[in-house]
């Protein structure tokens, strides 16, 4: 059985690896004519585990956001949409592989047109260097956010957490930091925005954390792996396919000079030990972690949409029905055989493994958390008791995979562009 798990988890790392680095074929943009604006805050798209933005030179052939997201191929593109229906759109670029806490850095010095600061004391304690990219002269939105022009935040997969964790730290701050750092201490960390995020809506969001995370971080060589992988890119002054892998603070691939990094066993083992990392943080246990940090803001609307491509078979256990991408049968199987057995206390059953081929159910539709907060929202909606500071879960979508959100056009039950103008409309409410 142990050498079962160990392999499994080597397939579920080379999955992972594959997603990260592959080489794709790019989709066409659709017209830069834009609608008239609409008076409507910019929606900000925060993408998930090995994703990229508009800081990234792959955004120009394949978009993230509706390129196909490493799945396959279509011609839509979520955020042309949005901007061709009046609406403002970004697409953030923070660290494929980088931790909730650095990827809400990086996200803040993107919007604010500042340098990443990730923080005196988070720095020290994770061995890593404070300061990461400037973003000054280059601001996600062509213009420095100043924190009172409301903004919607949209995160797919890890871009969730993330989301929601920029949110708590602009409405309540951080003591630690603000007490390490004095005058010097980064506005992210000071606390007192809380209307700055109108709201959050999560897209298969790992809320929770996954299976497929704790198979392959439990197993220290696929962790390994990963840093022997990022590590090698850098030292030979290649990016990887998909842009910037945002491991400079660690020492693992260039900073913003672009000079390559000698390939270091310790900064490797400083990367996999220290759980500043995206997959420490996707696990059960460092979801739950997470969330303790996380408070949810009294001013911004919370949403999330889900979906699974899971039956019960003859059995009663799970199986794959709907059909996914290829490149998740692998962790649908793996989350699939989970079904029974204990990931850091909690026993998979139910929800914990219908799942959309890397997310299991239980993880995507609200925090563990607020479960006493979280209510259906076609519910709610049809009362009319939509508020702030709520966490509003929508129906899940059945043959929905993980990265169809990414894939505009594939599995939506009424099509892509019915999909994302209908959640543009919902949260400007």
């Amino acid at each position: 059985m142990k050498k079962i798990r160990k392999t499994l988890s080597v397939i579920l790392a080379a999955v992972f690896l594959i997603s990260l680095f592959s080489v794709f074929v790019g989709a066409e943009q659709p017209s830069d004519v834009l609608a008239e604006k609409k008076e409507a805050a910019p929606f900000v798209l925060v993408h998930g585990l090995g994703g990229w933005g508009q800081y990234d030179e792959i955004t120009e052939k394949m978009p993230y956001w509706g390129g196909g997201g490493g799945m396959t191929i279509s011609d839509g593109n979520v955020v042309g949409l949005l901007e061709e229906n009046g609406y403002e759109a970004y697409a953030a670029s923070v660290s494929p592989v980088g931790s909730a806490w650095d990827r809400a850095c990086e996200l803040y010095a993107q919007l604010t047109g500042t340098v990443v600061d990730y923080g005196e004391a988070h720095s020290k304690e994770n061995n890593h260097d404070r300061y990461g990219k400037s973003y000054v002269g280059k601001p996600l939105m062509g213009r420095d956010w100043d924190l009172t022009e409301p903004i919607h935040l949209v995160g797919h997969s890890f871009g969730g957490p993330t989301s929601r964790l920029f949110v708590s730290l602009l409405t309540y701050g951080d003591e630690t930091e603000k007490a390490a750092s004095g005058e010097n201490v980064s506005g992210l960390f000071t606390g007192g925005h809380s209307k700055s995020v109108k709201s959050v809506t999560t897209l298969s969001g790992v809320h929770n954390g996954s299976q497929v995370a704790n198979m392959i971080y439990d197993f220290p060589p696929s962790m390994y792996l990963i840093g022997l992988l990022m590590n090698s890119f850098g030292a030979v002054g290649s990016r990887g396919a998909i842009g910037d892998i945002g491991m400079g603070h660690f020492g693992l691939t260039p900073k913003e000079d672009g000079k390559r990094v000698p390939l270091s066993i310790g900064n490797i083992k400083n990367f996999v030990k220290v759980e500043d990392n995206a997959g420490y943080d996707l696990t059960i246990r460092g979801s739950r972690e997470l969330n303790e940090k996380i408070r949810m803001s009294p001013d911004t609307y919370y949403y999330s949409y889900s979906g699974y491509i899971t039956e019960t078979n003859a059995l009663g256990r799970q199986y794959n029905k709907a059909g996914c991408a290829p490149i998740f049968y692998g962790t649908c199987v793996a989350i699939n055989m989970s079904e029974g057995k204990t990931f850091d206390g909690i026993e998979m059953t139910g929800d914990w493994v219908v799942n959309d081929g890397m997310v299991p159910l239980a993880s995507a539709l609200y925090p563990l958390d607020e479960a006493d907060n979280a209510f259906s929202y076609e519910q709610a909606a049809e009362n009319g008791s939509l508020e702030p500071g709520v966490w509003y879960y929508r129906e899940p979508l059945y043959s929905m995979d993980h990265g169809d959100y990414c894939n505009a056009g594939s599995d939506y039950p009424d099509g892509y562009e019915s999909f994302y103008l209908g959640m543009a409309e919902t949260v400007e409410r």
